[in-house]
């Protein structure tokens, strides 16, 4: 099975930054982590290539090729993700589409051609996938109904099918989940509120395989409340700390938490400890109203100015 997986084009927004992404000679900020995770997850006897339509876009020869396309896509993909399908179904390929905005809006994805919906976590739903590919199925749809996975069991992404020179940073995850109920975020939705975490020693797997492949930049963990199991995470850092110290640093790091992370110094100081230098807070708005009205009761538990300056005087750049 030859597979193609295809990743659309983002329009440009805020997020871009393509102004600064000419800077420093790259193309796009973040690679598809879901992508080469799913091509890690895949049966390993298949043949990948990847391309992302933010770096540049699909040869005559990678779509003949390909047996089977493959497309993860947000929301903010939706236009390119449609487009691909499309196309990918007029030159007679086999199509499966996944990630957060399938997952959520399924049937624009099916009403587009696609023939697989691949919805809800992969570790759970690729598994019936290949079943299914197995049995020689032309079409299906294949949910976890609410079973969360063991991320203690995926695999090693694939980063080895990336282009690197075309990225500011590379990506990996800790953990998923939030345990916070804010009622804007879908989040809580697709990974609940119960983080699960990958053990240390994976994770520091994932960041051996980038530094072979001769990764030497920033490296973003991707977690959406990079702190949700505070126990967990400090257990990971310990680690990583001794493993950045053996390998002279060759990443730094940053990623997204809430901003309780001010009440627990000893967190931020391994952190800093580890190389991160700067943390995507959810401040939201300074109004407490509105923070009690959309619950997310934690910005107002204690003075947001103050928990930024804690965070910012511990050596962390905040975002805000």
């Amino acid at each position: 099975m030859r597979v193609l997986l295809l990743y659309p084009l983002f329009p440009k927004t805020f997020w871009s930054f393509e102004k600064v992404l000419e800077l420093v000679n790259r193309k796009v900020l973040l690679p598809p982590l879901g992508l080469v995770t799913v091509a890690a997850i895949l049966p390993q006897e298949w043949e990948f290539k990847l391309v992302d339509r933010n770096v540049r876009s699909v040869t005559e020869d990678e779509w003949e090729w390909a047996d089977l396309v493959i497309l993860s896509a947000m929301i903010v993909q939706k236009e390119d993700l449609l487009d691909q399908i499309r196309e990918a179904k007029r030159r007679g390929k086999a199509v499966a589409v996944g990630g957060p905005y399938p997952t959520s809006v399924p049937d624009e994805a099916t009403n587009a051609g696609a023939d697989y919906l691949i919805l809800d976590e992969g570790e759970i739903t690729l598994p019936m996938f290949i079943k299914a590919i197995a049995r020689g199925d032309k079409s299906g749809i294949f949910r976890s109904n609410g079973e969360k996975p063991d991320v203690t069991t995926t695999p090693v992404p694939r980063f080895d099918l990336l282009e690197f020179d075309a990225y500011d940073t590379m990506s990996v995850q800790f953990s998923r989940g939030c345990p916070f109920q804010c009622e804007f975020c879908d989040i809580i939705v697709l990974y609940g509120r119960k983080p699960r975490t990958k053990t240390p020693e994976q994770l520091l797997a994932e960041l051996e395989y980038l530094y072979q492949l001769g990764w030497r930049r920033s490296v973003f963990m991707v977690d959406d409340n990079f702190i949700g199991n505070k126990r967990n995470v400090k257990l990971f850092l310990q680690e990583l700390k001794t493993w950045q110290a053996e390998h002279q640093y060759p990443f730094s790091f940053n990623t997204e938490a809430s901003v309780d992370l001010a009440q627990d110094q000893e967190l931020m100081d391994l952190m800093v400890e580890c190389n991160f230098n700067a943390v995507f807070l959810g401040i939201e708005t300074p109004d407490e109203a509105s923070l009690q009205m959309t619950k997310k009761f934690q910005n107002n538990r204690t003075s947001l100015a103050d928990s930024v300056e804690t965070i910012t005087r511990a050596g962390l750049r905040v975002m805000a």
